[in-house]
């Protein structure tokens, strides 16, 4: 059994406790304009161009003329020799097919690294979209004593199967109400809503994450909104963190030849300050990675 990835490394504390093995699974099924990794959306992989390095004869088939790709002729090609044959810094594909076998045999190997409660963490994209695999990958993680962490939007609608066999699970909750959340991601927030509560009553370490975005959630209705939600819960063992708008995947969007349209989305750190504050007000406890 194969997982899909586009990305893989080291990283201390922002993706679980400790210095981590993250592996971003490839696939998406929200559409978040802010998405920082556009790479990861489509199942299939997507196309990287890099302008300084792109050759016309990088593709036989006509595809690549003058800096500009044709993709609707590589959405068609089966030989994809841009990238098997002519493996160049010019385009490449965003994920690698790796055997499960072969991360763990990785994870094993690089365990004296996971300093400070490290361990692995899978997130995306959305790894639950890789339901099966990542099933089969983090049992036998666990069974070397690896800790495990999983990022996730929380979708999947047989998530709380997996809480077994994850120390850390980190949700995010781009927002509480449904409407607004269909118009940001493209879906509904009904299966997060639920996950999060059986999460708060069957896990023992959960991390809710918030992104803070201008025009989206940055007011005090929306505050509220997200406390009054959180408050219907017991979660003693739930923390919440804020995280910020920033343009870190804008070049990427550009890479992957898709429109970013995000603009004068950055929120004021009095904003931060006040989720922060009704936050711990209402006994939701609030922690920064």
């Amino acid at each position: 059994m194969k997982v899909r990835i586009f990305q893989k490394g080291f990283n201390y504390s922002q993706d679980g406790p400790g210095n981590r093995l993250v592996y971003h699974l490839q696939g998406c099924n929200m559409r978040c304009i802010w998405c920082s990794n556009p790479e990861g959306l489509s199942k299939e992989g997507t196309l990287i161009v890099n302008n300084d390095w792109l050759i016309d004869s990088f593709c036989p088939h006509g595809a690549i003329r003058g800096k500009n790709v044709n993709r609707s002729k590589c959405q068609v090609c089966k030989s994809k020799e841009c990238i098997v044959t002519h493996k160049n810094k010019g385009i490449r594909l965003s994920s690698e097919d790796y055997e499960i076998d072969e991360i763990v045999v990785e994870a094993i190997r690089s365990a004296p690294l996971y300093f400070d409660g490290g361990g692995v963490t899978l997130t995306g994209g959305e790894a639950t979209l890789q339901f099966e695999a990542v099933t089969v990958l983090l049992e036998k993680l666990k069974n070397e004593g690896i800790n495990t962490a999983i990022e996730t939007n929380g979708t999947h609608p047989k998530l709380e199967n997996l809480f077994p066999l994850i120390d850390v699970l980190i949700m995010d909750l781009k927002h509480y109400d449904n409407e607004v959340h269909i118009a940001v991601t493209g879906v509904s927030n009904f299966v997060i809503k639920e996950n999060v509560a059986k999460a708060f009553a069957q896990h023992k370490n959960v991390l809710v994450r918030i992104p803070v975005i201008k025009g989206v959630n940055d007011s005090e209705k929306e505050i509220n909104g997200y406390v009054e939600f959180f408050k219907k819960y017991p979660t003693g063992n739930a923390s919440f963190e804020f995280l910020a708008y920033h343009e870190y995947g804008k070049a990427k969007w550009q890479q992957c030849r898709m429109q970013y349209s995000m603009t004068d989305s950055y929120v004021e750190q009095s904003m931060l300050s006040l989720y922060k504050a009704r936050f711990s007000e209402n006994n939701l406890h609030v922690v920064h990675t």
